[in-house]
């Protein structure tokens, strides 16, 4: 059954006016009305205060295709989001130790073996930061997994501006470059002392 349907009917049973269910439930009359005509959803915590509030079985909905696909792609926008706030918190760490021990590293004047020992920490941290970036990025852009016309590059998830696609085939590419210039550049600077 239609979600629509389940509310005007739930509704009618319990003898309100949209009106007075929205002032219950501290939502607008628009809002109710445009739920009851089938216009958007309510999110998930207002569905299931809705659903509490009527007294109605969330399994009645099942059926509402529309509403499934709608409720599925709030879970992954969640899901989404928390991935982001965990990858930034933990990507922004690493980049200010790195920052640090290369800045401590130009002002001050450690012997060679310490200057080593904090070249091959650099190296570890720089390799661990390009690795969580790309898992990073496989996750943001699942959706193109499989597609053989995925485009190299696509618009950042959040923010501005565009990142690499970790699915196309050059993109798994330009990281693995990446990856051994790194490793390159920390080697003959470790070779060069």
């Amino acid at each position: 059954m239609k979600l629509s349907e389940v509310l005007v009917s739930e509704r009618k049973k319990v003898g309100k006016t949209q009106q007075n269910v929205a002032d219950d439930l501290f939502l607008t009359r628009q809002s109710l009305s445009n739920w009851e005509n089938g216009k958007n959803f309510p999110d998930i915590p207002t569905l299931i205060e809705l659903s509490n509030y009527y007294g109605f079985s969330l399994d009645t909905i099942k059926g509402d295709e529309y509403l499934m696909k709608q409720v599925k792609k709030d879970y992954e926008l969640i899901n989404l989001k928390k991935a982001n706030k965990k990858y930034s918190l933990t990507l922004t760490i690493l980049l200010v130790i790195i920052m640090l021990m290369a800045i401590s590293m130009s002002i001050f004047r450690f012997s060679a073996p310490v200057t080593k020992f904090l070249t091959i920490i650099l190296l570890i941290l720089s390799s661990i930061l390009i690795l969580l970036s790309y898992n990073f990025l496989k996750f943001v852009y699942k959706d193109y997994k499989g597609d053989k016309n995925a485009p190299l590059w696509v618009p950042k998830a959040f923010g501005y501006g565009m990142s690499i696609n970790p699915y196309h085939k050059s993109g798994k590419y330009i990281l693995i470059v990446l990856i051994i210039i790194i490793f390159a550049l920390f080697g003959w600077t470790i070779y060069s002392m």
